[in-house]
């Protein structure tokens, strides 16, 4: 070895010593992450759960990371094309999907599938998960879940469902499948708009989750009839629960989450999960959230992954078992 190639050799271990033990020229580049504003892509109107949840946590999150998280709302397709947007942004971590069980539920209906969960995306967290609140029309006559199901059983074909979501859509149709309805669907491109046909009587009944329809049935506008969970809502405990109610077992329920794009470095990962598992622990975001009747469960990104493979299998199921189809 000659002196200049020994002083070369020399140098470079040098160098390797001074670098980040994940000793990862992507991670090195990311290690001062994030040096710009993070954008969160919410694939659905203002107004919603997923836009809602977003929005309270977002000031933590921003704090937390030291850059301003920017929410882009970009509703159509059931949350598709919003989340598409973040299956082809870059993977620097400054492209980031909320997304619900709809995430799970597009690519079982729609051929080719819009996106593969598993390859195209890797799990940050878990955010919420909370029942479904059924609400009816207050003009209607029926004062509760009973009277409603015994009016739309005498009515068959006079009646809508609105949905702002592929899972609500699909738990709908699974319990009044079940319960022997004959109901209209219509869907709607979001909870927000949802919300603008319930109130105006478009839509009779709807399955939505507590942060979007809440406020409504408090105020008398809706009327709340019944919880989709096993046990009761807590924000709402003089609602019986379907199982209460005659129809055993019933047990829907809604989640959002957090997705990067595939190949995001594990690094910033966990930064934004450490980050967002604070903001739901911790502050005013996570007692707005609790006083909206969601419940928290902060993890690490394996639990969110393991949970997306279990409603993997549930939504298949419920697809094959009942012929749900895509509706436009």
């Amino acid at each position: 070895m000659n002196a200049r190639t020994g002083l070369a050799f020399t140098a470079i271990i040098a160098a390797s010593t001074l670098l980040p033990l994940h000793g990862s020229p992507a991670w090195a580049a990311q290690a001062a992450w994030p040096v710009k504003p993070v954008r969160v892509i919410v694939p659905f109107p203002p107004g919603g759960g997923s836009d809602f949840v977003m929005r309270t946590i977002a000031p933590q999150v921003s704090e937390g990371l030291g850059q301003q998280v920017l929410i882009d709302n970009r509703p159509g397709a059931q949350g598709v094309i919003g989340t598409q947007m973040v299956a082809r942004a870059a993977n620097d971590g400054y492209t980031l999907a909320v997304v619900d069980a709809g995430t799970v539920i597009m690519p079982l209906l729609m051929s080719p599938p819009p996106f593969d969960l598993i390859k195209e995306f890797s799990e940050v967290a878990i955010l919420v998960e909370n029942p479904f609140l059924v609400t009816i029309h207050p003009g209607l006559p029926a004062a509760s879940m009973a009277e409603f199901v015994k009016l739309a059983q005498a009515n068959p074909g006079k009646y809508n469902f609105g949905s702002g979501s592929a899972n609500s859509h699909i738990a709908q149709a699974v319990f009044f499948s079940a319960a022997r309805l004959k109901l209209t669907h219509v869907p709607y491109r979001g909870n927000g708009p949802l919300m603008v046909a319930a109130l105006s009587n478009e839509v009779q009944v709807n399955f939505t989750g507590p942060g979007t329809v809440l406020p409504f049935a408090r105020s008398g506008k809706l009327r709340l009839v019944a919880v989709t969970s096993i046990k009761r809502f807590r924000e709402a405990p003089d609602a019986p629960t379907l199982d209460e109610v005659g129809f055993k077992g019933t047990d829907f329920r809604s989640w959002l989450g957090m997705l990067a794009p595939a190949g995001t470095p594990r690094p910033v990962i966990e930064r934004l999960n450490g980050t967002i598992n604070r903001a739901l622990t911790t502050g005013q975001a996570s007692q707005v959230l609790l006083e909206r009747g969601y419940d928290l469960n902060p993890g690490p990104p394996e639990a969110f992954r393991r949970f997306l493979g279990s409603e993997f299998k549930r939504v298949s199921r419920a697809i094959k078992e009942f012929g749900i189809k895509n509706e436009p």
